[in-house]
């Protein structure tokens, strides 16, 4: 970055690391098309416009400081429009003071200022009009802005590649579940890894794994039932969360999963008859009483890193986390 002039702020990091790993085909050729030296803005524009997640607080920044800049134009066209009733509140107190004081006045008199009156009533006519256009205008600006606040919240909690859920929205469903709704049904938490998905996109490039990712991510929503839950956690993780399930039918849904995973078919560019595969490995816990989402994170993660090492489908034990230096406690399945 630093041969690029680009400066060392966390956000650039972000866009670099997600342009270089070829999830995202599209900034990737964007970033090139800015050439050796990019302006910071032009850096900007591109994070904000794939959403990425460091540029989150950017993009509330700015929409604040939009809404900030309408809500004062809001404020100077209302002080313009007050001054212009005022002028036209004095214009008519002064006609009715003079007829007040000389209520046979000459009829030149008293059509000379009522000329002046139905000129200042145009004007107080016109300044409403304004009003009223620049208010609606405001109203519009602002609903926009808050769309743009709206997205920004949004890509928090959202991988950019595959538009799952991330890890920070998994751990805030896991919390809801596990600290305000029902808990009396079991819920278990399964942790996948596409195996071959990385070696993909090293040998095939960023196009053929974010065409895997689609895929994936079609196959994964549809496995789910409604009331269930499923993220991307990593570049090759993803995260179940299914409710009233039992070791035995997380095992039986993992099954499931697996097969589908080992059936998709990834054609690689100009080669028709070629196709990659990919499969999964597997851990799995299930929620105890005093379960936290940190909890049940880290025995899925030590349960999936023995499924590396070759079993497939593991489910999580006390035994595996004294084997992994790590124990739940009493409530360790």
């Amino acid at each position: 970055m630093s041969a690029h002039g680009v400066a060392a702020l966390p956000r650039n990091y972000e866009l670099f690391y997600e342009a270089l790993s070829g999830r995202l085909p599209q900034l990737s050729r964007e970033l090139a098309e800015l050439g050796h030296k990019p302006q910071q803005d032009s850096l900007d524009a591109l994070g904000l416009k794939h959403h990425l997640v460091s540029h989150a607080a950017l993009a509330a920044d700015r929409a604040r400081a939009a809404a900030q800049e309408a809500l004062a134009d809001m404020a100077s066209t209302l002080k313009l429009a007050l001054a212009q009733k005022q002028s036209f509140k004095t214009e008519l107190d002064h006609f009715a003071s003079r007829l007040a004081a000389d209520p046979v006045a000459g009829l030149s008199e008293f059509a000379d200022d009522a000329a002046r009156l139905r000129e200042a009533a145009g004007r107080l006519m016109n300044e409403e009009n304004a009003l009223q256009h620049a208010l609606e205008t405001s109203a519009q600006r602002m609903a926009e802005l808050e769309g743009d606040l709206a997205e920004s919240r949004r890509s928090l909690n959202r991988d950019p590649a595959t538009g799952l859920p991330n890890r920070l929205a998994l751990t805030a469903k896991l919390d809801s579940i596990l600290e305000t709704e029902r808990t009396d049904q079991p819920v278990a938490l399964l942790l996948v890894s596409v195996e071959g998905l990385r070696e993909m996109a090293e040998q095939h490039g960023g196009t053929v794994a974010s065409k895997a990712l689609t895929k994936l991510s079609t196959l994964f929503r549809k496995s789910i039932k409604k009331n269930d839950f499923v993220a991307r956690v990593g570049q090759q993780d993803f995260a179940f969360v299914c409710r009233d399930v039992s070791v035995e039918n997380a095992e039986a849904i993992v099954r499931r999963l697996c097969q589908s995973v080992e059936e998709l078919k990834v054609t690689l560019p100009g080669r028709a008859h070629t196709a990659e595969t990919l499969s999964l490995a597997a851990g799995i816990t299930i929620a105890q009483p005093a379960s936290t989402s940190a909890d049940l994170l880290t025995q899925a993660e030590l349960a999936l890193a023995g499924a590396r090492d070759g079993a497939g489908i593991l489910s999580y034990s006390a035994a595996l986390g004294r084997d992994r230096g790590w124990t739940y406690g009493q409530n360790a399945a």
